[in-house]
């Protein structure tokens, strides 16, 4: 039902937004395209300040633009070594990647992922969707192709960046700058992933100085008319020990429940004082108890200014920014026509280096129908077989 209310909300408010435009006469004044999903907000003042930095530093935009050209194509063959990697593990009787559900998905809040979820989608989508942006914007203009306008995108809950070169001018220009152009967005989005991956790694060392060493679970959830939530044990209550025995890690309260049994008792000591519940059946082995909670490691804040859910969250958060950052660069260098810019990079590339155009075509229409058909059969096969898995 949260779910109900939530469309209804963003329903009501691009509504109230579409017709506020409409009122306003915006799309007549400053060439903006509204529509009750979609808005895009067109200006011309970004261009000035983009032009200014790509002719102050020329050589390096164009350098950045060559190196994109390189991460493109590694990109392009990697997202395609991927997708054909994932769609034969599909069909192993045992599967590596693909036993429980889908390994690649749309995200698409309320279906896929949970709206609480999606939170964690806005830091990496602006880290990932600007710089692109931004880059495509200045090397283009550090090559001499004039931009017509740059803005800001918006669609349901889901929001973007956009720079428009001038058709002519990208048109007549070189093959190398076209190349530059549309491979550049690619090389930022590279550049956060491995600025992500040590601060992923090393997250508890980056945490220490503000928490003690793990010691209990954390209750995230507590699911309804369950044991836990009879008992009154509440989101936010740390567990130490289950009938004498102290429950130090996650580990170990795993451990712990799995010896458990339906009927049987747990006398918990918590953060809030001590609760008794009587263990159900669980659902995945009904030879086993179950308590119904959703926990995570718990390390007690050093100082009162600092939550207890922060840990959770910023490891969270740093997942998700791997996620897309690299997620969206395999995405975008696929060769699929009029969406990513891997198929302008790869056409780009072969109207150039292949003299025989009909040949050039013949190769571009090979990669087009491989990476829609490996693209296409990721997502839909997976869905035939499993159903519609959440991610989160």
């Amino acid at each position: 039902m949260k779910t109900i209310y939530i469309f209804l909300i963003i329903a009501l408010t691009w509504f109230l937004v579409y017709i506020l435009g409409r009122m306003l006469k915006l799309e007549e004044k400053y060439n903006w395209t509204i529509t009750p999903l979609f808005i895009l907000i067109r200006t011309k003042w970004f261009n000035n300040f983009l032009k200014k930095i790509a002719k102050k530093y020329a050589r390096f935009w164009r350098l950045m633009g060559n190196i994109s050209i390189f991460v493109g194509f590694i990109s392009m063959f990697l997202a395609i070594g991927l997708l054909l990697f994932t769609l034969i593990d599909f069909f192993l009787p045992n599967p590596t990647v693909s036993s429980e559900g889908p390994a690649i998905g749309l995200i698409i809040p309320g279906v896929t992922i949970s709206f609480k979820t999606f939170l964690y989608l806005i830091i990496p989508l602006i880290l990932s969707v600007f710089p692109h942006e931004f880059a495509h914007g200045v090397v283009s203009h550090a090559d001499g192709v004039e931009l017509k306008s740059t803005g800001l995108a918006f669609f349901a809950i889901f929001f973007g960046a956009f720079v428009e070169p001038d058709e002519e001018d990208i048109m007549n220009s070189s093959a190398k700058t076209k190349m530059r152009t549309f491979a550049s967005g690619m090389f930022p989005n590279v550049i956060l992933g491995l600025i992500t991956i040590p601060l992923f790694i090393f997250a508890p060392n980056i945490i220490a100085p503000f928490y003690l060493p793990p010691d209990g679970i954390l209750i995230m959830e507590v699911v309804e008319e369950s044991p836990a939530a009879i008992a009154g044990l509440e989101r936010g209550f740390v567990i130490f020990d289950i009938n004498s025995t102290h429950i130090s890690t996650s580990a170990v309260f795993s451990e712990y429940m799995m010896k458990t049994q339906p009927n049987q008792t747990l006398q918990m000591n918590t953060s809030d004082g001590n609760y008794n519940a009587k263990l159900d059946a669980s659902p995945a082995n009904e030879s086993i108890g179950y308590l119904g909670i959703y926990t995570i490691q718990y390390q007690e804040p050093k100082f009162g200014s600092v939550g207890k859910f922060f840990p959770y969250h910023f490891n969270q958060q740093l997942m998700w920014l791997l996620v897309v950052s690299f997620g969206s660069v395999l995405f975008n260098a696929l060769p699929i026509p009029f969406l990513l810019d891997g198929d302008k990079l790869l056409s780009a590339f072969l109207s150039q280096y292949i003299r025989n155009q009909k040949v050039a075509y013949i190769i571009l229409d090979v990669f087009r129908y491989l990476a829609i058909i490996l693209f296409l059969a990721n997502i839909i096969l997976p869905i035939l077989k499993y159903g519609i898995v959440p991610i989160g």
